[in-house]
């Protein structure tokens, strides 16, 4: 055999074992790329998951924050139709007839025309009905003074260092803590 012939051979088996080894390397390729692909279709399929619960969690979280605010801004809608029965119930009373304001002074008062004290009213109703409470409190223990005080009406009697605060804005503070449920009650059947 000649060396032409050897190396033929030779280069003959070294092509025959590099294809053998080139299409075994295809195999291996292929087979890795056909697990990867089915590993990154598992991994988008549970990422394609992980974001539409992701998803629909923010889209009921974002529900609930604006049922929240709904709630809270219908409340504070109501809270105002509340203020302003209350406000509208201090200003039919401060616009009382004179004769009717006084009675309505003179019944807070009633416990204590014996007892006496000092009765303070802020300048306008004293300007108004001063001198209707003056001769009201003739033959009793109370007396009215010279002193005004800053409360919207009604009245507050000291005696000594203890007062007893009759200004509407007191009054209608106590009647609404008892009262505010009725009266929502009956405007928000």
């Amino acid at each position: 055999m000649s060396i032409e012939s050897i190396t033929e051979r030779i280069l003959r088996e070294a092509q025959a074992y590099s294809d053998s080894q080139r299409s075994e390397a295809e195999a291996v390729k292929a087979e890795i790329l056909k697990e990867a692909q089915v590993e990154a279709d598992e991994l988008l399929r549970g990422y394609e998951e992980k974001a539409k619960n992701d998803a629909e969690v923010l889209v009921s979280r974002r529900q609930s924050v604006a049922d929240l605010d709904a709630r809270k801004m219908k409340l504070a809608a109501k809270q105002a139709v509340i203020d302003e029965c209350y406000k509208e119930a201090v200003d039919m009373i401060l616009n009382l007839e004179t004769g009717e304001y006084v009675k309505f002074i003179c019944r807070q008062l009633g416990a204590y025309q014996q007892e006496g004290g000092e009765v303070l009213l802020n300048k306008t109703d004293r300007d108004r009905i001063g001198a209707d409470l003056v001769n009201l409190f003739k033959g009793t223990a109370l007396t009215l003074s010279d002193e005004t005080v800053d409360i919207e009406g009604g009245c507050i009697l000291r005696r000594g260092n203890i007062s007893y605060n009759a200004s509407l804005e007191k009054l209608l503070s106590n009647a609404r803590e008892e009262l505010t449920a009725e009266v929502a009650g009956i405007l928000f059947k």
